[in-house]
C-alpha cells in the first residue's frame, strides 16, 4: 500500500516562479518600437488656379478653396509587419500660420498623384468631407497631432492602396484656412512626420524538449610532446611604405548667421526678378518673400513664387508672380553666413 505526502515548502516555490515567469512575460509584452515613415511628397492645389501647381512651395495651403496633400513612405517598416502589429499612428503638422481658425480633417486619398504635377484638376478622389474626425486648428506657431491609425493600418495591410492624406477644412469649420509648413520650407524646417509606434513581437515561446544525450566516446590517449625547436634569426627591417592619399576633406562650417531683406514693389499682373546678394564676403544659405500683414487670403493665393535658387555663391535670386490687381509692397529676405 502506497502513501502520498504533500509538501508544502515546495508547492510554496512553484507558485513563486510561476508568478515570476508569468510577470516577465507580462512585461516582455509591454516593450514597443517607436519609429518615423519618411515624407515622399507634399502639395497643395487651389480652386482659384486650378491649372497650376504649387508641389515646390514652402507652405501647405488648407481652406480658401486649397486642399494640402501628403504622403509617406512604408516601405521602410520593418519586414513582416502586420496591421495588428500598429499601435498608433500620429500625422504631425507644424502651423506657421492660421489665416482663419477653426478645425481641419486628414480624408484618405484614393489615386495616385506627383508633387511636380498636381493640381486641382487632377486632383484624385479622397474620402471626402466628414469622412475622419475634425481637428481644431487655433493658434499659430506649434505642432498639431492628428490620429489616423485606421488609415495607415489599411495601408499595411495593402500598400497599394497608400495614396496619402489630403488636408481639407473640416466640415463642421468650412471657412478656416491654415498654412502648414512643407518640406521645400527652408526659414523652419519643420517637415511634416508619420509617426509610428509598433507592438514588440511578442515574447519568447518556451524552449521545445531537450534531445536524448548520446554515450560519450572513450577518450584516446595522448601523444607525446615533440622537442621544442630553436629561435631563428631575426629578419632585415623592411623598407617604409609609400605615403597614403590625403583624406576627404570635412564640411564646412558656418558661422555670423545674418538675414538680410528688402521691401520690393511689384506691379499688378506682373511676373519680377529679385536678386539678394549677401554683404561682406558671406554665402547664402536660403531665401524668401512674405507678403504684407493683412492680406487677404484671395491675394495670398494671386501670389506665386515661380523660381527660388542661388545664382552664385553670395547671391539669391527669385521670380515672383503678382497676379492680383493692384501693385503690392512685399519683404524680400535672405539667409547669409560664413563658411569656413
Amino acid at each position: 500500500m502506497s502513501h502520498h505526502t504533500s509538501n508544502p515548502i515546495r508547492a510554496l516555490n512553484q507558485l513563486l516562479c510561476s508568478a515570476i515567469v508569468a510577470t516577465a512575460l507580462s512585461l516582455s509584452c509591454m516593450q514597443a518600437l517607436a519609429l518615423d515613415a519618411p515624407l515622399a511628397a507634399d502639395a497643395h492645389v487651389s480652386t482659384s488656379l486650378p491649372a497650376s501647381n504649387f508641389g515646390a512651395l514652402p507652405n501647405l495651403n488648407v481652406g480658401g478653396g486649397s486642399t494640402g496633400l501628403l504622403r509617406f513612405d512604408l516601405s521602410t517598416l520593418p519586414a513582416g509587419v502586420s496591421a495588428a502589429k500598429l499601435v498608433k499612428a500620429s500625422l504631425v503638422l507644424y502651423v506657421n500660420r492660421i489665416g482663419v481658425p477653426g478645425a481641419i480633417e486628414a480624408q484618405t486619398v484614393f489615386g495616385p498623384w506627383t508633387e511636380a504635377t498636381v493640381n486641382a484638376g487632377t486632383l484624385p478622389a479622397t474620402s471626402g468631407p466628414g469622412s475622419v474626425p475634425a481637428v481644431p486648428v487655433t493658434q499659430a506657431g506649434q505642432f498639431l497631432s492628428i490620429d489616423v491609425t485606421d488609415q495607415v493600418k489599411g495601408w499595411i495591410s495593402n500598400p497599394a492602396s497608400n495614396f496619402g492624406f489630403a488636408l481639407a477644412a473640416a466640415v463642421t469649420a468650412p471657412g478656416t484656412v491654415a498654412f502648414f509648413d512643407s518640406k521645400e520650407n527652408a526659414a523652419t524646417a519643420h517637415v511634416a512626420r508619420l509617426d509610428l509606434t509598433l507592438a514588440d513581437q511578442g515574447p519568447k515561446g518556451d524552449p521545445g524538449p531537450r534531445g536524448l544525450k548520446g554515450d560519450t566516446g572513450a577518450t584516446g590517449a595522448g601523444g607525446t610532446t615533440g622537442a621544442t625547436g630553436a629561435t631563428g634569426a631575426t629578419g632585415a627591417q623592411g623598407p617604409q611604405g609609400a605615403q597614403g592619399p590625403q583624406g576627404v576633406q570635412g564640411a564646412p562650417g558656418l558661422s555670423n548667421y545674418l538675414r538680410i531683406h528688402s521691401d520690393v514693389s511689384i506691379p499688378a499682373s506682373f511676373l519680377m526678378q529679385i536678386d539678394m546678394s549677401c554683404p561682406n564676403g558671406r554665402k547664402v544659405l536660403a531665401g524668401g518673400f512674405q507678403l504684407p500683414d493683412g492680406t487677404s487670403i484671395n491675394n495670398q493665393i494671386l501670389f506665386n513664387l515661380h523660381q527660388s535658387y542661388p545664382v552664385s555663391d553670395t547671391q539669391w535670386r527669385q521670380f515672383i508672380a503678382n497676379r492680383t490687381a493692384a501693385a503690392t509692397t512685399v519683404t524680400i529676405w535672405a539667409v547669409c553666413a560664413n563658411a569656413s
